[in-house]
Parts: structure tokens; C-alpha cells; sequence
């Protein structure tokens, strides 16, 4: 949503608290201000076509980043001549004009009346223009989905959460990214209850799995199959940036699978010095035990992993257990 404000130079205080307001609420402000002395018609038209002229680039293509201005906003009074043709421009097009204050809305002939929303007050115009923010964030949603939707289709995706999955599964980035803009959740499971986030770490993506967070995947979540927990997956796996950008995004770090496994044990399991050594420093307990009853301490001690028994006595002695 893109307003652009016309006042005059002399009431640039009261029309910067406003534009203040405005954007608090991200709505995107373009200023217009007016000097009196030399308002007439012909100015007036040409410092308002620029606001309507499309950018250029360097590259000679148009800048589409800028967004088309949906509201204009009229906060002084404005001369018969910026009034006509504001007026004539507003016949023929679908753009609304707010018009607020008493001194602003009187120099408004009635001929021209219906062209203009008048707004006594501020607060009236803030609450107008609030709803239309909502609205319009709903609608640039709607389309948004609707767009990501086409896109899929057009792709030859099946829009399904079964289909999702093997997107992630196969490591298709793109169009993961499209089921996420079309309104599914990150948390979506797999045929099997496998959890987008532990189908990307058992692939050892750490793209996808950035995404997913981003969306506000839960990264706690346990597989039915391994009952295991993403983090426990990118471990299992000797991904050792993935599990770290778990860590980071808030895993817990001593979380345990269906059959008692914290991360740690599963590191030590597969002997793999720097994943233990990085799990103690987040705060892993090499105490926990298993369905077996044995910690992580105790499976170092089994496996002969000295190392790991160095660095377990270093961060949590033995007599603190």
C-alpha cells in the first residue's frame, strides 16, 4: 500500500507527524509538498505526473520493485486550479482520495464532491486508513496464494502434501518454496509422519531446512518412523552445519527419540569427535540415559572413546552426577 500525501510547504510539521503515523503502521508514504506562491494548474500537474511516471533502471528496464500508489491523501487546502485537475484525474481512475481537515475539504467545490472521501479528523483518517491496510494485506495474501498455487500447477506439481514432501525429499527448493508462499504449513508430515524438517536433515539440505525455519517449523517435532527429532536426523547423518543450524534455531539440544537417544549418544555412537565436542559445548548431558539405560558417558567408556571421555570429565565431572 502506497499513499501519496499532498500538502502545503507551510504545514510540513503537522504533515511529518502524520507521515510519522502512517508509517509506523508500513504503510509507504511518497511526500507532495506544495508551495503556495506558485501553485497554478500547470505545476501542479507536472510535479504530480512524476509520481505516476514509472521508474527506470540502469539497465533501461522498469523498476517493478516500486509499488503502483493506491491512495492519495490531501491533508491542506489546494488551490481551484490543483482541485480541477486532481478532480478530472480522479474521474478516470480507481486510485481513492482522502481529504482531511476542515480548510482542505471546503475548498472542495460540490461539483467535484463525489470524487473525494472527506476525513474530519485524524483519527478518522488513520482508522480508514488502517482498515485499508488490512484489507489490502489480505488481498496481496490472497493473490500471493493464488499465484503460488498457478505456479505449482503450471510446473506440473500436484498442490497436495504428499507432493510437498517429495519436494523436499528430492531437494527441490523452488517449488518448496511455492508450497510455502501457497499457505502450507512447515510442519507438514509425510505419508509416513516424517516432518518436513526431518525428511531435509536426513538429506543433509541445509537450503530447504533454512526456509522451513524461517517459516516457523517446529524443530522439535519427532518422526513416527525413528522417532527422532530433526536434530537427531542431521546427527545420525554427520551433518554437522545442519545440526548446528538446529542448535541455533532453538533444538533441544538434550531431546530424546522413541527409544531414549539424545543426540550426544548418537554421536557417540558413530565415533564422530567433533559433533560431541560441539554438543557439549550447547549444553548436551552425557548422562542421559536410554531405553537400555545407558548414557552417553557410559557408551564412551564401552567403546573405548577416551577422547570423548576427556572431554565429557572436563564439561561435566563425574562426581557433579
Amino acid at each position: 500500500m502506497r499513499i501519496l500525501l499532498i500538502y502545503k510547504e507551510e504545514e510540513k510539521s503537522r504533515a511529518e507527524t502524520f507521515i510519522l503515523q502512517l508509517e509506523n503502521m508500513k504503510i509507504q508514504v511518497d511526500h507532495f509538498p506544495i508551495n503556495s506562491a506558485l501553485e497554478t494548474r500547470e505545476s501542479f500537474e507536472k510535479q504530480f505526473a512524476v509520481f505516476f511516471t514509472p521508474s527506470v533502471l540502469d539497465d533501461g528496464t522498469l523498476d517493478k520493485r516500486v509499488q503502483k500508489l493506491t491512495h492519495i491523501a490531501v491533508l491542506s487546502a489546494l488551490a481551484p486550479g490543483g482541485i480541477d485537475f486532481l478532480a478530472g484525474f480522479l474521474c478516470g481512475s480507481l486510485v481513492p482520495c482522502l481529504v482531511y481537515g476542515e480548510d482542505a475539504i471546503q475548498c472542495i467545490p460540490k461539483v467535484f464532491a463525489f470524487c473525494f472521501k472527506p476525513l474530519n479528523t485524524e483519527a478518522e483518517m488513520l482508522k480508514f486508513l488502517k482498515s485499508e491496510y488490512e484489507n489490502f494485506k489480505l488481498i496481496s495474501a490472497e493473490k500471493g496464494i493464488n499465484w503460488a498455487r498457478e505456479t505449482l500447477l503450471k510446473m506440473g506439481v500436484p498442490i497436495n502434501e504428499k507432493s510437498l514432501a517429495r519436494c523436499v525429499d528430492e531437494g527441490s527448493l523452488a517449488e518448496v518454496l511455492f508450497f510455502l508462499a501457497a499457505g502450507f504449513s512447515p510442519n507438514t508430515r509425510s505419508e509416513t509422519g516424517v516432518p518436513l524438517l526431518c525428511i531435509a536433515a536426513r538429506k543433509g539440505n541445509r537450503e530447504i531446512t533454512r526456509f522451513l525455519i524461517l517459516a516457523d517449523a517446529d524443530v522439535n517435532l519427532l518422526a513416527n518412523d525413528r522417532g527422532t527429532s530433526a536434530l537427531l536426523d542431521s546427527v545420525m547423518g554427520k551433518y554437522f552445519e545442519l545440526a548446528m543450524d538446529h542448535i541455533k534455531a532453538g533444538a533441544d539440544i538434550n531431546i530424546q527419540s522413541t527409544s531414549g537417544q539424545t543426540a550426544l549418544v548418537i554421536a557417540v555412537g558413530a565415533d564422530d569427535n567433533r559433533m560431541v565436542e560441539a554438543l557439549l559445548k550447547a549444553g548436551a548431558d552425557p548422562d542421559i540415559k536410554d531405553s537400555m539405560g545407558v548414557s552417553a558417558r557410559k557408551y564412551a567408556a564401552l567403546f573405548s572413546r577416551t577422547n570423548m571421555l576427556a572431554l565429557f570429565d572436563t564439561r561435566v565431572p563425574r562426581e557433579t552426577v
